[in-house]
């Protein structure tokens, strides 16, 4: 048996109780590690914009909310204006996205996420061809269809978890299709090993996972991996070289979208103007989607590393310092959006940071779109007419502070 045979080979009924664990692991991990705080951390951005753009602090704080009680601290800036944000992503001269070798890179090693310039330029070039538009929009039927099969057999069980259920494993399966996974692959283990939350003490995951890229043509055509596999790229290297690549795609192409997934069914249910004014114009869809994304984007902060001395907003930041950029409180800047804390997708439509900008503007985006494109509709339809005897949710909303989103949507129908 080779180590390939640890990770494919499954039934599509193993494959499926693959992911429901993987989801297992993921809520034991938030339920361990995630900080406890107190209130809306939206409050506490909100008057740290209202103070400056820009604010000395360390990273324990940033995170956290609260001062560390270990000696050590990390010296940080934390930039909560979208003007000063905007400027900082933008400027890879500047700011430099190598900041994450401390973080990401320690987990999956380094990716073409802690680069800039030239290199990070390649990477992205490589890859544009398979998250361009026309290539996610040749898998929006197959997106539709995994969405409507989760939302059905929710149907036929008369309850379940949103986030669990169809979040999750629509987010999962579908960058999984998209970087070219052989069908038979256990994406629910791959998943929580490459993210960190899984052991791998005898390094079957690992060769199994290396053994895939030592083999170009067991990757689907014109797939990510296919892409980056036959690029003959010095820069971009092949076979096990590329196991970095792979854990980050299946990294931000999980978690990222499953918080916006469930952050936009939490509001479809529970905005009565958002299904109503979408059962009559279809094409508001991404008025809908963009709004959410800005309101509560799924990840706070992205974090750069100061590559000279710069002033930023009236503040002196020195060469190699971390500056935290928060996306979170960028977006709902008063300075750019009126009444910017609530959520309204009939407001005037400006471009918000929930999806970056310049060199490091998200590769995913279009994939974003496709996927909420696609959930909408079917979500609707099933509260229309696969739900007719009604339904109630139960969800505390979004949480969290670095992500963000609805942790539970129970969905339990009938009459109350």
């Amino acid at each position: 048996m080779t180590a390939v045979a640890g990770l494919l080979d499954a039934s599509p009924e193993a494959v499926e109780q693959d992911i429901a664990e993987a989801y297992v692991l993921v809520r034991a991990y938030e339920g361990d590690h995630m900080v406890s705080e107190e209130g809306d951390p939206h409050a506490e951005f909100a008057r740290l914009r209202r103070r400056a753009a820009v604010h000395r602090s360390t990273l324990e704080r940033v995170l956290t909310g609260a001062d560390s009680t270990e000696e050590t601290v990390t010296p940080a800036w934390h930039v909560v204006s979208f003007a000063a944000a905007e400027q900082v992503i933008r400027d890879e001269d500047t700011f430099s996205s190598s900041a994450y070798d401390d973080s990401m890179g320690r987990v999956i090693g380094r990716s073409f996420l802690e680069m800039d310039h030239q290199e990070h330029r390649t990477w992205r070039s490589i890859l544009q061809g398979g998250f361009n538009r026309q290539a996610v929009l040749a898998r929006r039927e197959e997106i539709r269809s995994t969405v409507a099969s989760r939302l059905s057999s929710i149907t036929a069980r008369g309850s379940g978890d949103l986030v669990a259920d169809v979040a999750f494993p629509v987010a999962l399966t579908t960058i999984a299709r998209l970087a070219g996974l052989p069908h038979g692959t256990r994406i629910g283990t791959l998943y929580t090993w490459a993210v960190g939350l899984r052991e791998d003490p005898d390094g079957r995951i690992r060769h199994g996972a290396e053994e895939l890229l030592d083999t170009p043509s067991a990757w689907a055509p014109g797939s990510l991996m296919d892409l980056l596999l036959h690029a003959e790229n010095p820069t971009i290297g092949t076979g096990p070289r590329l196991l970095p690549a792979l854990r980050l795609l299946l990294s931000t192409g999980t978690e990222p979208p499953c918080r916006s997934l469930a952050t936009l069914m939490y509001t479809a249910l529970t905005d009565p103007w958002v299904p109503a004014l979408l059962r009559t114009d279809p094409s508001l869809a991404p008025a809908v989607f963009q709004e959410c994304w800005r309101w509560e984007p799924p990840l706070t902060w992205v974090f750069r590393r100061c590559t000279t001395d710069t002033e930023l907003a009236g503040r002196k930041i020195g060469r190699g310092e971390l500056v935290c950029v928060n996306l979170a409180s960028a977006n709902r800047d008063d300075t750019r959006w009126s009444h910017a804390h609530l959520f309204d997708f009939r407001r005037e439509p400006l471009p918000s940071l929930a999806m970056g900008t310049g060199p490091h503007t998200c590769l995913g985006r279009h994939l974003a779109a496709a996927e909420a494109q696609e959930l909408l509709p079917e979500l609707i339809s099933a509260a229309d007419s696969a739900w007719p005897m009604g339904w109630t949710l139960h969800t505390d909303g979004p949480a969290g502070r670095g992500f963000r989103s609805p942790g539970h949507l129970g969905i339990r129908l009938g009459t109350t």
